[in-house]
């Protein structure tokens, strides 16, 4: 196969190429593009030509230093911010404005007749590869959420609130602070469930867990840990401190009106149940402490607070 023949081959396939081409000299100036770039940047092969290196590419420079890096600068490099022997990510400049994302890969090629060096890059469009990655990104950390987060009140769920129980534990046995530990339940909710139907069950349980919310501080923590039953860990709190508040989340919930109809409510309470949290207990054994205090204001006649000793 002749030199003819071989350079025809190679020129066909620069402009079938479906990647994006660039070809410069050493003087950082562009000397030829391929369709594809013409199409990628909205650029034609006229304006391109004898541009620099920059104009396609966002200005960067050399840490410390005030001079532009080049396409020698590029090649030159074997550190991982340069393209040397492998790929890049970089932003390509569009005749429209704005940048796209694309993979680069950047080359010496056989010098021109004059004997000056010339580079190729090789430039591919990512934005649906990145789009895709976004989309990935952000389904794990739906799914992520979803694994701590109660789907319907939107508040951390058993799993999530245990996790922080027990580092509220470890927080209490290092550094000697005060924590309480309270367990709330809605009384009487299966009746409402049975009564009014699941979906008034839901509404009750969505105003509730936002009164709780109203009524406690950024550094405390409620999660919904059961079906009608909720947790919440009051950092820095005495018993006597909590008291005060676990009852303003009592009579928060009682004045509320949980609107069924226009005109028609349901007046709802929550029996509560607390305890100290103990630096040398589990988090199993907090918990069944304030259940036990929980059980207690049931059986004193519901819409109680009781606390752990009892």
């Amino acid at each position: 196969m002749s030199e003819v023949q071989l350079a025809k081959i190679s020129q066909e396939i620069v402009e079938r190429s479906i990647d994006a081409i660039v070809v410069l000299d050493s003087h950082n100036k562009i000397s030829l593009v391929n369709p594809a770039l013409e199409e990628l940047s909205g650029y034609k092969s006229d304006e391109l030509r004898e541009k620099s290196f920059e104009f396609l590419f966002p200005y960067e420079k050399n840490p410390g230093e005030n001079i532009p890096l080049n396409i020698e600068s590029y090649v030159g490099k074997e550190d991982s911010l340069y393209i040397s022997g492998h790929l890049k990510e970089i932003e390509l400049n569009t005749k429209p404005g704005g940048s796209i994302p694309v993979e680069m890969h950047a080359f010496e090629i056989s010098p021109s007749e004059n004997g000056t060096k010339l580079y190729a890059t090789i430039i591919r469009d990512i934005r649906e590869r990145k789009r895709l990655e976004d989309q990935k990104t952000l389904l794990i950390n739906s799914l992520k959420r979803l694994a701590y987060m109660d789907e319907l009140t939107l508040l951390p769920n058993r799993r999530s609130f245990f996790d922080t129980l027990q580092k509220s534990i470890a927080t209490v046995k290092r550094r000697s602070r005060e924590y309480t530990l309270a367990v709330m339940d809605i009384d009487f909710f299966k009746s409402i469930n049975d009564t009014y139907g699941h979906d008034i069950g839901d509404m009750v349980l969505k105003n509730i867990s936002n009164i709780f919310t109203d009524c406690l501080r950024e550094e405390d923590t409620i999660g919904r840990i059961g079906g009608e039953e909720f947790g919440c860990i009051l950092p820095d709190t005495s018993t006597e401190g909590a008291e005060k508040v676990l009852e303003r989340i009592r009579e928060s919930v009682k004045a509320h009106r949980f609107f069924i109809f226009d005109n028609f409510y349901l007046n709802v309470t929550v029996s509560i149940g607390y305890t100290k949290v103990h630096p040398m207990q589990k988090a199993e054994e907090v918990i069944k402490f304030a259940d036990i205090a929980l059980y207690q204001a049931k059986n004193s006649g519901r819409d109680q607070i009781q606390v752990y000793p009892i």
